[in-house]
């Protein structure tokens, strides 16, 4: 199975959520940034030299070199049932030869135990520089996804299928974590449904959601902020608050 993604609100969203950083001259990575939606997004905010593509997906790593052959696209041979099964199970994030600036992540730990989440935000804080930035997306199931697009109904988010006022526990507001897996929910599971243990069917869909609080809770020292205009997903922002030395 091949994902291409045709997104390119990225940059966008980021660029707000991070209050308009100054993006050129810095060194980016795109953590699961597929064909480079993201800089397609940009414009000539971001310098092609300095932007950095790691993605799962080899057609879309090849196919996103293609379109911007200035720009750095790495495969990532990471396992995951649904964008590559055939990958390898643990597989750490490479060295790519340097730090850098801003690292983001869009609608990647949307699909993850929380187990790889965490794995994964470690090894990429520890490729910031001084002064960075890493921000990555996640979904609020409590989140009320007619806030951010008014086509939607009300109430329209994970949540919305069960009845709390039925005594449903899944339905309660103070739910930390759940991940729902060809759409059966699973309220915060244990890492028996981490993808590498329990392998998975290859081309399942796994969806991952964290309520904001739960998420602070994971990480204190970041800052959680709200999904912007007809986006749902909302935004961690952990910075590397050490020193550049002289």
């Amino acid at each position: 199975m091949t994902h291409i993604s045709q997104r390119q609100v990225q940059f966008s969203y980021f660029d707000e959520l991070l209050d308009h950083p100054v993006w050129k001259g810095s060194k980016i990575l795109d953590f699961g940034g597929n064909v480079g939606g993201f800089l397609a997004g940009a414009g000539d905010n971001v310098e092609h030299d300095d932007y950095w593509c790691l993605d799962v997906t080899k057609a879309a790593i090849e196919q996103g070199q293609q379109q911007f052959p200035r720009a750095h696209f790495v495969h990532f041979n990471r396992y995951s049932s649904y964008f590559n099964p055939d990958g390898v199970p643990y597989f750490a994030v490479p060295d790519l030869g340097l730090k850098f600036d801003i690292i983001v992540a869009f609608s990647v730990f949307t699909h993850t135990h929380q187990n790889e989440m965490l794995e994964l935000v470690r090894q990429l804080r520890s490729q910031l520089e001084p002064g960075g930035v890493l921000a990555f997306t996640f979904t609020d199931p409590t989140y009320d996804k007619s806030l951010s697009d008014p086509s939607l109904p009300p109430r329209a988010g994970v949540l919305a299928q069960f009845d709390s006022s039925s005594g449903d526990p899944r339905g309660k507001l103070d739910l930390g974590w759940c991940v729902v897996i060809d759409e059966q929910i699973f309220m915060e599971p244990g890492s028996e449904y981490c993808q590498q243990k329990r392998r998975g069917s290859p081309g399942e869909s796994y969806c991952s959601y964290y309520t904001s609080s739960y998420m602070t809770s994971l990480f204190p020292d970041a800052t959680i902020r709200p999904p912007v205009v007809r986006e749902w997903q909302h935004c961690c922002i952990l910075r590397n608050t050490a020193e550049h030395k002289p």
